[in-house]
C-alpha cells in the first residue's frame, strides 16, 4: 500500500478502537443550571463547523448542538432523533453527526474490503469506478468516502476535543454545584442543631 493508503489506514484503526470519549451522564446535561450557556457553546462551535465544511442538512443550529450534547450522553441515533422531537429524523441525525465528526463504532464498519477501498480512494478512482471493482451502489461509495473525508477533518482540526472540553467544564461545573449545595445543607442542618441544643 502506499504512503497515504498506510496514513488512512492507521487514522481509520485509530478511531475505529477509540469512538467514545465521556462516559454516560445519568442526567442529561439540558436539564441543568447553566444548560443554556453550554447549548450556546456547542452551538458557535457548530455553527462555524457548518460553515467551514458547507454542512448541508435540515437540522437547525440548535437541533445540532442538543444534538452533540445527547451523542455525548451516548444516545443512539433513534433516541437523539426522538429528543429532537421525530423519531424520523434517525438517519438525518446520523448524517449529520458524522459531518461533525462524531463517529460511533458501527460507522467504521465497511460491508467491502477496506484496505482495497482506501487504494482506490487514494489513486483517485472516480465514484463509479470504485462501485465497479467493489460491487458495491455508487450511493454506498459515496457515503463510506464522506466518513473518510471526516475522519481525515477530526484528526487534522480538533473540533471534537473542543466539544469535549465544552462538556467536560460543565461536567465539573456541575460537580461543584452539587458539592456546595450539599456542603450548604449540612451547614444549615448543624446550625438548626446548635440552635436546638441552645
Amino acid at each position: 500500500m502506499s504512503d497515504k493508503t498506510d496514513q488512512l489506514r492507521d487514522l481509520f484503526l485509530k478511531i475505529s478502537t477509540n469512538t467514545t470519549v465521556v462516559e454516560k451522564q445519568a442526567t442529561q446535561h439540558g436539564t441543568l443550571k447553566g444548560s443554556a450557556e453550554l447549548e450556546r457553546a456547542l452551538r458557535e462551535v457548530v455553527s462555524e463547523m457548518v460553515g467551514r465544511y458547507n454542512i448541508q442538512t435540515k437540522l437547525t443550529l440548535d437541533q445540532l448542538a442538543t444534538m452533540v450534547r445527547l451523542f455525548y450522553n451516548e444516545l443512539s441515533d433513534t433516541e437523539i432523533a426522538e429528543q429532537l422531537g421525530d423519531r424520523a429524523l434517525n438517519k438525518t441525525v446520523s448524517r449529520a453527526r458524522i459531518k461533525l465528526q462524531l463517529f460511533r463504532e458501527s460507522d467504521l464498519v465497511l460491508p467491502f474490503d477496506k484496505d482495497e477501498f482506501m487504494q482506490l480512494v487514494v489513486a483517485g478512482c472516480s465514484v463509479k469506478e470504485t462501485s465497479e471493482k467493489l460491487d458495491v451502489a455508487p450511493s454506498t461509495v459515496s457515503e463510506y468516502k464522506s466518513i473518510f473525508d471526516c475522519l481525515e477533518a477530526k484528526e487534522q482540526d480538533g473540533y471534537t476535543k473542543i466539544f469535549e472540553e465544552i462538556l467536560s467544564d460543565q461536567e465539573v461545573s456541575e460537580k461543584m454545584v452539587a458539592h456546595i449545595s450539599k456542603d450548604g445543607l449540612q451547614d444549615t442542618i448543624d446550625t438548626d442543631y446548635e440552635a436546638a441544643e441552645a
